[in-house]
């Protein structure tokens, strides 16, 4: 009875709550690389202290209309250089997190596996 309860907890809860832990995970990666704030913002002007205000004479809003396009390019080329690493962190993590979901599905089996080996006198070659 009492590795029964173990094997429904390890396929039941235990499968949900890592799970759970995993998408915890990625959300809190995709939350560090703010990639949605990111791509809503993506033209937005960068760090823009020097720009002038609308009016003034023509130069002045001449001087400003090319001070808001470069701060707008930038931005967008470090705003796009942060998503494209937070899409490649995502990506590397997920396929680790699928490899932890797979070896919670067989580790269960391994003591089995070694004493059933055990039984039957196998030992690895090296020994």
């Amino acid at each position: 009875m009492f590795l029964v309860g173990i094997i429904s907890w390890w396929y039941g809860t235990g499968w949900k709550g890592q799970l759970r832990r995993i998408r915890d995970r990625l959300s809190v990666t995709a939350a560090y690389f703010s990639i949605g704030q990111l791509f809503s913002t993506l033209f937005s002007p960068f760090r823009q202290i020097s720009a002038s205000k609308v009016g003034g004479s023509i130069s002045m809003q001449l001087h400003a209309f090319f001070d808001q396009t470069i701060s707008r390019v930038i931005g967008a080329i470090v705003r796009l250089g942060t998503i494209l690493a937070g899409i490649f962190v995502l990506t590397f993590q997920s396929a680790i997190e699928v490899i932890v979901l797979l070896i919670w599905l067989v580790l269960p089996i391994f003591p089995i596996a070694g004493l059933i080996m055990f039984a039957i006198g196998w030992a690895p070659t090296w020994m």
